[in-house]
């Protein structure tokens, strides 16, 4: 059984850090920058949606929206304003959709005000009990979860960029498993950040509104 356990790890392993070394969002990012940098545009996100799984959507010649998603599926969420109006495009394996208008730009709004806080954040991991020493050791109690949904962030601003990325997992708590380090990391501004962004991707992919680029 352990020789099993370490064989499936191994396979985990080299899946999950196989597709960040091809990942094809960086291609997508960079496209999105010029983009902006076309429009002037200073201060603009993306953040990016992973969430590992078996699903794999097979190419089909007659379906101009399927492709291979390469063994995990993404998307991308860039955020941006022009002048006073606030913008989203979204992105995923097999290209680039429309760019839609949003009714706030609280987004974009909040990462400007929030910017020095956002380069400090860190989720810290889910910890279910302090730390421990022992005959010299030091023994950490934590919960981790497989194939929990990630989300990265790049921010730009004027010649500045930075990177984020956490684990969603780690924003949770459980009742008889609680997260000593849930109520610190929810008040992070890249927790809230996140939520904010979410609650606008969730209702347009709700309402189906994003269309692919042909």
């Amino acid at each position: 059984m352990h020789k099993y356990l370490i064989i499936f790890l191994f396979l985990i392993f080299n899946l999950t850090f196989g597709q960040e070394k091809d990942d094809p969002a960086k291609s997508l990012i960079e496209e999105f920058k010029m983009e902006m940098n076309r429009e002037n545009i200073k201060n603009f996100f993306i953040v990016k949606h992973i969430t590992y799984s078996s699903k794999f959507l097979i190419f089909n010649k007659e379906d101009s929206t399927a492709c291979n998603p390469n063994g995990y599926f993404f998307n991308l969420y860039g955020f941006w304003k022009n002048g006073n109006e606030a913008w989203i495009k979204k992105y995923d394996n097999c290209g680039g959709f429309n760019s839609i208008k949003l009714v706030d730009s609280k987004p974009v709004d909040f990462f400007i005000e929030n910017i020095e806080e956002l380069k400090k954040d860190e989720v810290e991991i889910y910890i279910i009990k302090p730390d421990s020493m022992s005959n010299g050791k030091k023994y950490s109690y934590t919960s981790t979860r497989l194939h929990s949904p990630q989300r990265f962030f790049w921010f730009f601003s004027d010649s500045s960029e930075f990177q984020k990325n956490f684990d969603k997992y780690n924003l949770e708590t459980e009742e008889d498993n609680k997260n000593l380090n849930y109520e610190s990391n929810n008040n992070l501004s890249i927790a809230k950040l996140n939520s904010i962004c979410e609650d606008i991707i969730y209702r347009l992919e709700e309402k189906e509104v994003f269309s692919r680029l042909k």
